[in-house]
Protein backbone atom coordinates (compact mmCIF):
# COMPACT_ATOMS: atom_id res chain seq x y z
CA UNK A 1 0.00 0.00 0.00
CA UNK A 2 1.21 3.48 -0.86
CA UNK A 3 0.08 6.37 1.32
CA UNK A 4 1.12 9.96 0.73
CA UNK A 5 0.15 13.02 2.77
CA UNK A 6 -0.02 16.33 0.92
CA UNK A 7 -0.49 19.76 2.50
CA UNK A 8 -3.50 21.88 1.71
CA UNK A 9 -3.36 25.25 -0.01
CA UNK A 10 -3.29 28.30 2.26
CA UNK A 11 -6.82 29.22 1.14
CA UNK A 12 -8.17 25.98 2.66
CA UNK A 13 -5.83 25.67 5.64
CA UNK A 14 -8.51 26.62 8.19
CA UNK A 15 -10.92 23.96 6.93
CA UNK A 16 -8.76 21.09 5.63
CA UNK A 17 -6.00 19.46 7.69
CA UNK A 18 -4.36 17.67 4.76
CA UNK A 19 -4.96 15.52 1.71
CA UNK A 20 -4.12 11.83 1.62
CA UNK A 21 -3.49 9.66 -1.43
CA UNK A 22 -3.93 5.93 -0.82
CA UNK A 23 -3.17 3.33 -3.49
CA UNK A 24 -3.20 -0.46 -3.24
CA UNK A 25 -1.36 -2.55 -5.82
CA UNK A 26 -2.77 -5.70 -4.23
CA UNK A 27 -6.05 -6.32 -2.42
CA UNK A 28 -5.77 -5.52 1.28
CA UNK A 29 -7.90 -5.43 4.42
CA UNK A 30 -7.03 -3.01 7.21
CA UNK A 31 -8.56 -1.70 10.40
CA UNK A 32 -9.26 2.02 10.22
CA UNK A 33 -9.10 3.76 13.58
CA UNK A 34 -11.53 6.62 14.33
CA UNK A 35 -10.51 9.97 12.83
CA UNK A 36 -11.05 13.33 14.60
CA UNK A 37 -12.94 14.84 11.67
CA UNK A 38 -15.18 14.18 8.68
CA UNK A 39 -13.42 12.66 5.65
CA UNK A 40 -14.23 13.33 1.99
CA UNK A 41 -13.13 10.58 -0.39
CA UNK A 42 -12.99 10.51 -4.20
CA UNK A 43 -12.05 7.10 -5.59
CA UNK A 44 -10.27 7.01 -8.96
CA UNK A 45 -9.33 3.33 -9.06
CA UNK A 46 -10.69 0.01 -7.85
CA UNK A 47 -13.31 -0.25 -5.12
CA UNK A 48 -13.61 -0.51 -1.35
CA UNK A 49 -15.89 -2.55 0.89
CA UNK A 50 -16.68 -1.91 4.52
CA UNK A 51 -16.79 -5.13 6.52
CA UNK A 52 -19.20 -5.27 9.43
CA UNK A 53 -19.22 -8.80 10.80
CA UNK A 54 -20.94 -10.99 8.20
CA UNK A 55 -22.16 -7.92 6.29
CA UNK A 56 -20.23 -6.33 3.43
CA UNK A 57 -21.06 -2.92 1.99
CA UNK A 58 -19.56 -1.73 -1.29
CA UNK A 59 -18.83 1.97 -0.88
CA UNK A 60 -19.71 4.48 -3.60
CA UNK A 61 -17.07 6.26 -5.66
CA UNK A 62 -17.54 9.50 -3.73
CA UNK A 63 -18.02 9.43 0.03
CA UNK A 64 -18.40 11.58 3.09
CA UNK A 65 -17.53 9.73 6.30
CA UNK A 66 -18.53 11.03 9.71
CA UNK A 67 -16.77 10.70 13.02
CA UNK A 68 -17.19 7.41 14.86
CA UNK A 69 -16.20 5.94 18.21
CA UNK A 70 -15.27 2.48 16.94
CA UNK A 71 -12.77 1.23 14.37
CA UNK A 72 -14.01 -0.12 11.03
CA UNK A 73 -12.60 -2.85 8.82
CA UNK A 74 -12.06 -1.90 5.18
CA UNK A 75 -11.22 -4.12 2.21
CA UNK A 76 -9.70 -2.42 -0.83
CA UNK A 77 -9.39 -4.10 -4.21
CA UNK A 78 -6.17 -4.46 -6.17
CA UNK A 79 -5.52 -1.35 -8.24
CA UNK A 80 -7.33 0.82 -5.71
CA UNK A 81 -6.79 4.55 -5.55
CA UNK A 82 -8.49 7.29 -3.53
CA UNK A 83 -7.91 10.93 -2.63
CA UNK A 84 -9.05 11.90 0.87
CA UNK A 85 -9.61 15.38 2.21
CA UNK A 86 -9.18 15.21 5.97
CA UNK A 87 -11.18 18.16 7.23
CA UNK A 88 -10.45 19.95 10.44
CA UNK A 89 -13.09 19.03 13.04
CA UNK A 90 -15.52 21.82 12.06
CA UNK A 91 -14.32 22.21 8.47
CA UNK A 92 -16.86 20.14 6.52
CA UNK A 93 -19.76 22.24 7.81
CA UNK A 94 -18.46 25.19 5.78
CA UNK A 95 -18.88 23.30 2.50
CA UNK A 96 -21.90 21.04 2.79
CA UNK A 97 -25.51 21.60 3.76
CA UNK A 98 -25.88 18.97 6.43
CA UNK A 99 -26.34 18.51 10.14
CA UNK A 100 -22.99 16.83 10.80
CA UNK A 101 -24.52 14.76 13.62
CA UNK A 102 -26.38 12.74 11.00
CA UNK A 103 -23.04 11.46 9.75
CA UNK A 104 -21.83 10.02 13.05
CA UNK A 105 -20.79 6.41 12.61
CA UNK A 106 -21.68 6.24 8.94
CA UNK A 107 -20.54 6.90 5.38
CA UNK A 108 -22.81 8.49 2.78
CA UNK A 109 -22.63 9.01 -0.96
CA UNK A 110 -21.52 12.56 -1.76
CA UNK A 111 -24.10 12.48 -4.56
CA UNK A 112 -26.80 13.10 -1.95
CA UNK A 113 -25.30 16.55 -1.25
CA UNK A 114 -23.75 17.69 -4.54
CA UNK A 115 -25.36 18.37 -7.93
CA UNK A 116 -24.88 15.56 -10.46
CA UNK A 117 -23.07 17.80 -12.96
CA UNK A 118 -20.61 19.10 -10.35
CA UNK A 119 -19.83 15.62 -9.09
CA UNK A 120 -19.48 14.17 -12.58
CA UNK A 121 -17.03 16.93 -13.47
CA UNK A 122 -14.95 16.26 -10.36
CA UNK A 123 -14.81 12.49 -10.91
CA UNK A 124 -13.92 12.93 -14.57
CA UNK A 125 -11.10 15.35 -13.76
CA UNK A 126 -9.85 13.07 -11.00
CA UNK A 127 -9.71 10.05 -13.31
CA UNK A 128 -7.91 12.04 -16.02
CA UNK A 129 -5.34 13.49 -13.61
CA UNK A 130 -1.84 12.18 -14.20
CA UNK A 131 -0.34 12.37 -10.73
CA UNK A 132 -0.98 13.02 -7.04
CA UNK A 133 -0.64 16.79 -7.23
CA UNK A 134 -3.09 17.06 -10.12
CA UNK A 135 -5.64 14.97 -8.23
CA UNK A 136 -5.30 17.12 -5.12
CA UNK A 137 -5.61 20.27 -7.23
CA UNK A 138 -8.89 18.94 -8.64
CA UNK A 139 -10.27 18.43 -5.15
CA UNK A 140 -9.02 21.82 -3.95
CA UNK A 141 -10.79 23.61 -6.81
CA UNK A 142 -13.98 21.71 -6.05
CA UNK A 143 -13.87 22.70 -2.38
CA UNK A 144 -12.97 26.34 -3.01
CA UNK A 145 -16.00 26.67 -5.27
CA UNK A 146 -18.28 25.26 -2.55
CA UNK A 147 -17.16 27.14 0.55
CA UNK A 148 -20.18 29.12 1.74
CA UNK A 149 -20.45 29.32 5.50
CA UNK A 150 -18.31 31.12 8.06
CA UNK A 151 -16.78 29.21 10.95
CA UNK A 152 -18.65 28.98 14.26
CA UNK A 153 -16.38 31.11 16.46
CA UNK A 154 -17.43 29.53 19.76
CA UNK A 155 -16.93 26.01 18.44
CA UNK A 156 -13.58 27.07 17.00
CA UNK A 157 -12.47 28.36 20.39
CA UNK A 158 -13.54 25.13 22.08
CA UNK A 159 -11.75 23.07 19.44
CA UNK A 160 -8.50 24.92 20.01
CA UNK A 161 -8.68 24.09 23.72
CA UNK A 162 -9.46 20.40 23.09
CA UNK A 163 -6.67 20.03 20.54
CA UNK A 164 -4.16 21.91 22.69
CA UNK A 165 -4.85 19.50 25.57
CA UNK A 166 -4.64 16.51 23.18
CA UNK A 167 -8.10 15.44 24.30
CA UNK A 168 -7.48 15.55 28.06
CA UNK A 169 -9.37 18.73 28.93
CA UNK A 170 -12.41 18.43 31.23
CA UNK A 171 -15.45 19.32 29.14
CA UNK A 172 -17.37 20.77 32.10
CA UNK A 173 -14.48 23.16 32.78
CA UNK A 174 -14.28 24.06 29.09
CA UNK A 175 -18.00 24.87 28.92
CA UNK A 176 -17.69 26.98 32.05
CA UNK A 177 -14.77 28.92 30.57
CA UNK A 178 -16.86 29.62 27.46
CA UNK A 179 -19.85 30.71 29.53
CA UNK A 180 -22.22 28.00 28.28
CA UNK A 181 -23.67 24.76 29.63
CA UNK A 182 -22.26 21.35 28.77
CA UNK A 183 -25.53 20.41 27.04
CA UNK A 184 -25.56 23.59 24.97
CA UNK A 185 -21.96 23.05 23.88
CA UNK A 186 -22.71 19.44 22.98
CA UNK A 187 -25.62 20.50 20.76
CA UNK A 188 -23.48 23.07 18.97
CA UNK A 189 -20.73 20.48 18.45
CA UNK A 190 -23.07 17.79 17.14
CA UNK A 191 -24.44 20.20 14.56
CA UNK A 192 -21.04 21.49 13.39
CA UNK A 193 -18.46 18.80 14.19
CA UNK A 194 -20.66 15.71 14.11
CA UNK A 195 -19.83 14.53 17.64
CA UNK A 196 -19.97 15.85 21.19
CA UNK A 197 -16.89 17.51 22.72
CA UNK A 198 -16.39 14.41 24.88
CA UNK A 199 -16.53 12.06 21.89
CA UNK A 200 -14.09 14.20 19.92
CA UNK A 201 -11.71 14.48 22.87
CA UNK A 202 -11.71 10.69 23.26
CA UNK A 203 -10.81 10.23 19.58
CA UNK A 204 -8.00 12.79 19.77
CA UNK A 205 -6.60 11.20 22.92
CA UNK A 206 -6.66 7.71 21.38
CA UNK A 207 -4.94 9.00 18.24
CA UNK A 208 -2.29 10.60 20.43
CA UNK A 209 -1.77 7.30 22.26
CA UNK A 210 -1.27 5.50 18.94
CA UNK A 211 1.34 8.06 17.92
CA UNK A 212 3.27 7.29 21.12
CA UNK A 213 3.45 3.56 20.47
CA UNK A 214 7.05 2.61 19.85
CA UNK A 215 8.35 5.68 21.66
CA UNK A 216 7.04 5.00 25.16
CA UNK A 217 8.98 2.15 26.84
CA UNK A 218 5.83 0.47 28.16
CA UNK A 219 2.05 0.53 27.89
CA UNK A 220 1.95 1.96 31.39
CA UNK A 221 4.01 4.99 30.40
CA UNK A 222 2.18 5.33 27.10
CA UNK A 223 -1.12 5.41 28.99
CA UNK A 224 0.05 8.13 31.37
CA UNK A 225 1.67 10.22 28.62
CA UNK A 226 -1.54 10.07 26.58
CA UNK A 227 -3.62 11.29 29.52
CA UNK A 228 -5.29 8.09 30.71
CA UNK A 229 -5.66 7.46 34.43
CA UNK A 230 -3.61 4.26 34.18
CA UNK A 231 -2.88 1.32 31.90
CA UNK A 232 -6.18 -0.39 32.73
CA UNK A 233 -8.07 2.73 31.67
CA UNK A 234 -6.24 2.82 28.33
CA UNK A 235 -6.81 -0.90 27.71
CA UNK A 236 -10.55 -0.55 28.41
CA UNK A 237 -10.83 2.38 26.01
CA UNK A 238 -8.78 0.58 23.36
CA UNK A 239 -10.92 -2.56 23.58
CA UNK A 240 -14.05 -0.43 23.35
CA UNK A 241 -12.78 1.12 20.11
CA UNK A 242 -11.23 -1.93 18.43
CA UNK A 243 -12.54 -5.04 20.17
CA UNK A 244 -8.93 -6.15 20.67
CA UNK A 245 -6.16 -5.85 23.24
CA UNK A 246 -3.61 -3.11 22.47
CA UNK A 247 -0.48 -5.27 22.18
CA UNK A 248 -2.09 -7.72 19.78
CA UNK A 249 -3.24 -5.05 17.34
CA UNK A 250 -0.37 -2.59 17.66
CA UNK A 251 2.32 -5.23 17.12
CA UNK A 252 0.55 -6.48 14.01
CA UNK A 253 0.47 -3.02 12.48
CA UNK A 254 -2.58 -3.80 10.34
CA UNK A 255 -4.31 -0.55 11.15
CA UNK A 256 -4.20 3.08 10.14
Amino acid sequence: MRMRLLPTTLALADQVRNFVIVETAEAATRLLMPEPSILLGIRYGGYAEQLDGPKTRRLPQTTLTGLRDTARSMHTSAGGGIVLAAFRPAGAAQFFDLPAEGLFGTTIDLASLVADADLAGLCSAMTAAGDDLQRVNCLERFLLARRRRPADTLVSEALRAIEKSVGTIRIAALASDLGVSVDWLAKRFRRTVGATPKQLASIIRMRHALSLYGEAPSLTQLSVQAGYADQSHFIREFRSVTGQAPRRLLKGGEYC
